[in-house]
């Protein structure tokens, strides 16, 4: 055999050792996981804030009070738990599921309601864009933007047996039409996949006073329903914009809620609210409601 050709056998030879132990090296060396944090911002109950920095086992928090934790993953049923100090006197939770979150303090539930997503404010209004940035929605900046707990609810929509999440829940409180029948207002965007939902999601609730009728905001066609409850001196009027996408059922309602003049004493220098100032403001919200996916 000539001397090249014995030498290109050799080469040959090696790179297939070589090759067959990068092989069976990379094969059974263990694999270490590579985690980038991740930063959530949430909003909750009263305007307070949380800000989550999630890890591969811990999550860094600031609430919004100015304090930090940073608390280890612990076992949960449902969602991802986090605690420090189990069993002393400064015992931190922090429960997320979804885009819902909330943070007790020794078995006190001191932010609730978290929701995450983004929001921005300019002058008077504020946007909010979910975590996942599938909606935004425009809101003055004297309220503020919640979510509804963690974990499935009936009241992701008024009238419903199904269950479903919130999304993102706004409060009108009292304060807003003082000295009035005026108790408060519910603006909540919810969604369910469940079956039944989805099946019934433009349907009517029975009942008087029910309406339905077509609109369209910001390109996309609504069924909007809108409807009145009433008991033990409270009325209850409802206005939902319905559709289904995705193959879930979306329903962006607000619900107002206001007792009877007729209930109170003339001595009490209660009037009736201005329904339409409050109706105002809740339309704006759903008119500027906007799927972004």
């Amino acid at each position: 055999m000539r001397k090249s050709t014995l030498t290109a056998v050799i080469i040959l030879l090696l790179v297939i050792v070589f090759g067959l132990y990068l092989f069976f090296f990379h094969k059974n060396a263990p694999v270490v996981p590579v985690t980038t944090p991740q930063a959530v911002a949430y909003t909750c109950d009263g305007g307070k804030t949380i800000s989550a920095t999630y890890a591969s086992s811990t999550v860094a928090v600031v609430l919004s009070d100015g304090r930090s934790f940073n608390l280890p993953q612990t076992i949960s049923g449902s969602g991802i738990r986090y605690e420090q100090g189990a069993n002393t006197n400064q015992d931190i939770v922090f429960w997320s599921e979804g885009d819902n979150a909330f943070l007790s303090e020794n078995n006190v539930t001191t932010y609730n309601n978290c929701v995450a997503g983004v929001t921005q404010t300019q002058g008077t209004t504020a946007t909010f864009t979910d975590q996942g940035k599938t909606f935004t929605f425009t809101y003055p900046t004297q309220f503020t933007v919640s979510g509804g707990g963690v974990g499935y609810t009936q009241s992701w929509m008024q009238n419903t047996q199904t269950s479903g999440l919130i999304l993102a829940k706004l409060t009108i409180p009292q304060s807003f039409e003082p000295k009035t029948n005026f108790a408060d207002a519910l603006f909540t965007v919810g969604t369910s996949a469940d079956t039944q939902a989805v099946k019934n999601c433009l349907t009517a609730p029975g009942g008087n006073m029910v309406t339905t009728s077509k609109v369209t905001i910001n390109g996309v066609q609504y069924t909007k329903v809108t409807y009145a409850d009433a008991g033990a001196g409270n009325v209850y009027n409802t206005t939902s914009y319905r559709i289904v996408r995705n193959s879930q059922c979306y329903a962006i309602e607000y619900t107002i809620h206001s007792s009877n003049i007729a209930n109170y004493p003339p001595n009490q220098g209660i009037s009736a609210f201005d329904e339409g100032k409050v109706t105002s403001v809740l339309e704006g919200m759903v008119q500027s409601f906007t799927f972004l996916q």
